[in-house]
């Protein structure tokens, strides 16, 4: 009795982990040149007003002359006529936060921590009768342990940044960049079941499809087979 009990553990652990595996990645790390791309998409496509103010401190802080070249530096840049350079760019970072809202903060901030966060691959079992009931939870899990993951060294100090210092305002960009990174996991997560809703319609001779769905953290890839509801 005591062989056919293990015998049943063994078996049970195995279609656990058949049926649903977890490849995991550890968080990637951006290069300086990719999160300065990040950073000059950001002051390429500041407003009139927000411009014009990050001129007048640049001027303040570093004199008239090297204002007069970092505003016709600014046109080439835009133009895509030359590259940014290091000292000018370093030196628009100086107070390029003082001139951006609270919104484009948190949105630079949830953009690094999907670029910084580990891509998870995922692949799951499941039939047409129960794929949303193990979907939701599994991608609810994803988005847990990316909200309660440790922000990488570099990330923090891009925090304190774009917070200027200031630990509460650090801590509503940080709320705020989570929140909104929740949101557009779980409307890509809608938006995904409708595609494979469609999927299945259109594959109705199949016993079994595989789609793929992409998430800003990590990829789940669905085995489905037809379940007991579908003749």
């Amino acid at each position: 009795m005591l062989y056919v009990l293990l015998l049943i553990l063994i078996l049970g652990a195995l279609f656990y982990l058949f049926s649903r595996r977890t490849i995991l990645f550890p968080a990637r790390k951006l290069t300086p040149a990719q999160e300065n791309a990040n950073l000059i998409r950001v002051l390429l496509d500041l407003d009139d007003g927000s411009r014009e103010q990050l001129f007048s401190l640049y001027k303040k802080q570093f004199g008239d002359n090297a204002a007069r070249y970092a505003r016709q530096t600014y046109g080439k840049w835009k133009a895509g006529t030359v590259r940014p350079n290091k000292q000018t760019f370093r030196r628009f970072l100086v107070n390029l936060p003082q001139v951006m809202s609270f919104d484009l903060k948190c949105e630079v901030l949830r953009e690094l921590r999907e670029a910084y966060c580990a891509h998870d691959n995922y692949e799951v079992t499941v039939s047409t009768d129960d794929w949303k009931a193990k979907l939701t939870p599994l991608v609810e899990g994803i988005l847990k342990k990316a909200m309660t993951a440790e922000l990488p060294t570099s990330l923090q100090h891009r925090l304190t940044w774009l917070a200027e210092d200031d630990v509460t305002v650090a801590n509503s960009i940080l709320a705020e960049s989570e929140a909104r990174q929740t949101m557009n996991a779980l409307a890509l997560l809608e938006k995904e079941f409708s595609n494979i809703d469609q999927l299945l319609d259109n594959t109705s001779g199949t016993s079994k499809v595989t789609h793929l769905l992409r998430l800003p953290l990590g990829t789940v890839t669905l085995q489905i087979k037809k379940g007991s509801g579908d003749g």
